[in-house]
């Protein structure tokens, strides 16, 4: 989804940054996906304040090149936010390694949240299922349950 400061980037920027891939960097961490890529140039170089930021947060430090915060990212930041990703991908953001390529696409936020409803609802339907299969007396099910079990 577009970030706060989406508006401080050139038309060539935002565009680059949907259509032309990332690669993740090997310093990336669980505080951040650092990114390279195309530069991602800004219209200003005019200082920001610190303000919030939460996992997802796409922030793009003086040099262009894109930082998704991740997991352990910190709560404030003072680098624009051109972006925010859909929290239904940020698994998938956690399991990307360096050297793997990401591309961006943006949506709204009400895409955002349909999204998310419907990967609840899958969950919960999984959820059902084990329970049903547990019920019926699966062992393997059992198995994989009373592993994962508090």
């Amino acid at each position: 989804m577009p970030g706060a400061e989406r508006g401080q980037f050139s038309e060539a920027a935002r565009a680059a940054f949907e259509r032309e891939p990332f690669t993740v960097a090997p310093a990336s961490d669980r505080m951040g996906l650092r990114l390279s890529g195309p530069i991602l140039e800004r219209l200003s170089r005019a200082e920001l304040r610190s303000h919030g930021v939460a996992p997802g947060t796409v922030q793009v430090p003086p040099g262009g090149n894109p930082v998704v915060l991740a997991a352990d990212c910190q709560t404030t930041g003072g680098y624009p936010k051109l972006a925010q990703i859909a929290s239904v991908d940020l698994p998938l953001l956690g399991q990307a390694r360096p050297g793997d390529r990401i591309w961006f696409r943006t949506i709204a936020l009400a895409q955002a949240q349909r999204l998310d409803l419907e990967r609840e609802r899958e969950l919960a339907r999984l959820e059902q299922g084990i329970r049903l299969a547990a019920s019926r007396g699966d062992s393997q099910i059992r198995d994989v349950q009373e592993a994962y079990s508090p």
